[in-house]
């Protein structure tokens, strides 16, 4: 027999779930009971701490039978917890106690939960084992048949404007589809959000009826919106409250224009965000409130505006100290003033150091850095940056942010470059399209030097004599034009579980030095990245690509010449785990053992099993792929995460060389995660199964006469080697440096705060 059920209410957000069918409503009742006795803050951090004999101890909590639900989103949802690790094995703390009061009331919040995602007869049983050495409890899940949504009749839902898509649109999306409370609310919401932006004002959460036949598990929704007239701005009134007894320091008038909402234009929920984002984005007030009045004095087509604001201090200094594997110790200053010239304004003076302690004249804690720094000649000098930043909260009242910064600094690349700019600029706008969408672009000048390995300037730039590598400062005033733009739907920030992102940058400069008398370079970036829930854990993929092009530009050694700090590097903690920093892909080696191999003495050759130190080539395109699953397990530490990857990468010259498969690089991984308030701290182990990569093998000879060459091939000497060894463009990539039988050596250990992607 069939059975109808029909529930009439107001709809909000975050109510209990509305009984689907007579046997289910007594139940429901109880458990909203429950819940609105239990579910506290207090309750919910954790079982009480009492004594109890062992055998009422709980030993596990473990979930059987649910078809969407994985373990970890069910223990969230109930309070009766199991010991960490630490507790069950080690007996660290008091276990928690077996309540059985409680046990029954969690099985009461699974069979919710999962009526509320569409399993509508959905029943939770306990079953508690009790042991010698404590109780294990298992809910068994019973979801029954999936309510599927059939119907969704809407009534006085207006029609948009100018053939716009019609607001229903999104609910027609969910017939035919799992019955998920949640997910109606939320579209629902989304529905009369944006019934607000277009001028509705007072558009209310519709009442809703729901209809379910139990026999065929069919939902009919019915919809009854209340959206009113469309409504203009009629006056708009501002209050200061000020931070200090007097006058305020802030004008009416200067909050009217972050506002920038006139009179006699049409309500928009989403200018009225936008506003109050801009009063808080100038950091000039500690408090906004908007709110709308209706008015007397008006027609129905006009609500007031009023704009409540307190005064906040503008000005702040902050400094901080850190350690990071490839900065070492590194301090930051900053100074603000967050009402220069005016509310809105801002002005910031920046100051920070990296390589503190290693690098000179500060070489004083060398034990505090990794032996990869030590070895990185570009990390032998302090890093620093000093600059100011002037930033508005609107651009001529447009909806955009404008920057502009002036600094000085010198920035080194692991084993790639060094960039010391003496003077920079930067001019750009940013604006924030809606809240996951956001663009920018700007125009960026510098006037330095980038210094690079003398085998990159040999071999990159054809500068191989001593006296010719001062000429290495390629680069010395370099402009580039650039735009980006992204788009954010993931759940979070910095350690995302579901969702996806993606963006992109285009970067066009000009540079002119010593070699020729002016280069034009293109640099275009691209990245996804998805997230989803996999075995109980989250899985995570990343897709990275990027060239750099420079048509027309002079080829050295096949490649065209462009600034060293526009190529592209391939390796590292959020790269390819498997390598260290900038070190996947061609390498040259600079060796110092070598016997000659003429009788002239201008030709030399490294000796067996001879080390070499490595010095990244760089390139002119990549292609980079990330797949990481990570998960926290409960049985050992609620803030712990364990992850387990698969990095992918090559990196290649696109004027010599062409992408293939086999080129591709493939190191898995392993890491351990630490929730902390800042993000997660981040350790990961990358294995690189393969050999150290064959190279160029060159000597820098110590004497140079004026027509000898100060650096060498020095490859080894193969049979059926083809090319003049006398050349370093023509010297063969011969060289490997003997392979280690240890399998630690293919080991690659990184540190970071935050995911890797």
């Amino acid at each position: 027999m069939s059975v109808l059920t029909s529930v009439s209410r107001q709809w909000t957000r975050g109510c209990v779930m509305t009984a689907y069918a007579a046997t289910a409503l007594t139940v429901t009742a109880v458990a909203a009971t429950a819940l609105g006795a239990v579910m506290t803050p207090a309750v919910l951090g954790a079982q009480r701490a009492v004594r109890c004999e062992p055998a009422g101890r709980i030993r596990s909590v473990s979930f059987d039978g649910s078809p969407h639900f994985d373990a970890l989103s069910m223990a969230a949802n109930v309070v009766t917890r199991q010991p960490s690790f630490a507790g069950r094995v080690l007996h660290v703390g008091t276990a928690p106690c077996v309540d059985t009061l409680e046990v029954r009331r969690d099985a009461l919040r699974l069979a919710i939960l999962h009526r509320q995602a569409g399993w509508f007869q959905a029943t939770v049983a306990a079953d508690i084992a009790r042991a010698a050495n404590g109780t294990r409890i298992r809910f068994i899940i019973t979801p029954g048949r999936e309510a599927i949504l059939d119907t969704i009749v809407m009534q006085g839902m207006p029609a948009p404007l100018d053939g716009r898509r019609p607001y229903e649109s999104a609910l027609r999306g969910l017939e035919g589809k799992r019955f998920d409370r949640t997910r109606v609310d939320t579209t629902v919401a989304a529905v009369v959000t944006r019934l607000r932006d277009a001028g509705f004002a007072r558009a209310a959460m519709p009442v809703s009826r729901i209809r379910i036949d139990t026999t065929t598990a069919r939902v009919r929704l019915e919809l009854a919106f209340n959206t009113g007239p469309r409504l203009r701005i009629g006056n708009v009134a501002v209050s200061i409250l000020p931070v200090t007894t007097g006058r305020p320091r802030v004008d009416s008038a200067d909050v009217a224009r972050l506002v920038h909402i006139d009179p006699g234009e049409g309500f928009r929920a989403s200018a009225m965000l936008d506003a109050q984002r801009a009063l808080y984005r100038s950091e000039a007030f500690r408090l906004v409130l908007m709110d709308t009045v209706s008015s007397a004095a008006h027609t129905d087509s006009l609500i007031d505006l009023r704009i409540a604001v307190a005064e906040a201090r503008t000005r702040s200094a902050r400094v901080g100290l850190g350690w990071a594997t490839q900065d070492c110790i590194r301090a930051q200053g900053r100074i603000n003033d967050r009402g220069f010239l005016g509310v809105g304004r801002r002005v910031e003076l920046s100051m920070r150091a990296s390589k503190l302690g290693i690098g000179a004249p500060t070489d004083f804690a060398p034990a505090l850095c990794s032996q990869a720094l030590r070895d990185d000649p570009f990390s032998q000098r302090v890093n620093y940056y000093v600059g100011t930043t002037l930033t508005n909260s609107r651009l001529f009242g447009l909806p955009v942010v404008p920057l502009l910064s002036v600094y000085s600094e010198r920035r080194g690349e692991p084993y790639a470059f060094l960039r010391e700019t003496a003077i920079g600029a930067l001019a750009e706008v940013s604006r924030q399209f809606s809240v996951r969408t956001a663009g920018t672009a700007g125009f960026q000048y510098e006037n330095g030097k980038t210094t690079t390995d003398p085998v990159v300037s040999c071999t990159r730039f054809g500068l191989c004599r001593p006296e010719e590598l001062v000429l290495s400062a390629f680069g010395r005033g370099v402009g580039i034009v650039s735009t980006s733009a992204a788009h954010d739907r993931t759940n979070d920030l910095t350690s995302p579980s579901r969702g996806w992102r993606v963006r992109g940058e285009v970067r066009v400069g000009e540079t002119v030095s010593e070699l020729v008398s002016t280069v034009r370079f293109t640099r275009t970036t691209g990245e996804w990245a998805g997230f989803g829930r996999l075995f109980g854990g989250v899985i995570g993929g990343r897709l990275q690509a990027a060239g750099a092009f420079a048509p027309g530009a002079e080829l050295v050694d096949g490649t065209p010449l462009i600034p060293q700090q526009e190529r592209l590097f391939v390796g590292g903690q959020n790269s390819v785990r498997g390598y260290q920093q900038n070190l996947l892909g061609a390498v040259d080696y600079v060796v110092t053992r070598v016997q000659p191999a003429g009788g002239d003495g201008s030709a030399y050759e490294v000796v067996a099993n001879a080390d070499g130190r490595a010095v990244p080539r760089g390139g002119t395109a990549m292609l980079v792929g990330n797949l990481e699953w990570r998960r926290g397990f409960r049985v050992v530490a609620e803030q712990l995460q364990f992850a387990a990857f698969v990095d992918a990468g090559a990196l290649w010259e696109t004027r010599s060389d062409r992408f293939s498969w086999s080129s591709m690089r493939y190191t898995p991984g392993l890491g351990l995660r630490l929730v902390t308030p800042l993000g997660p701290f981040r350790v990961d182990i990358g294995y690189r199964p393969y050999g150290l990569r064959a190279g160029r093998a060159l000597y820098f000879s110590p004497t140079t006469d004026a027509e000898g060459s100060g650096i060498f091939c020095a490859s080894p000497r193969v049979s059926n080697a083809v090319g003049d060894y006398s050349s370093v463009f023509s010297c063969p990539a011969t060289f490997s440096p003997p392979p280690s039988k240890n399998v630690l050596s293919r080991l690659v250990f990184h540190f970071g705060l935050g995911q890797a992607f």
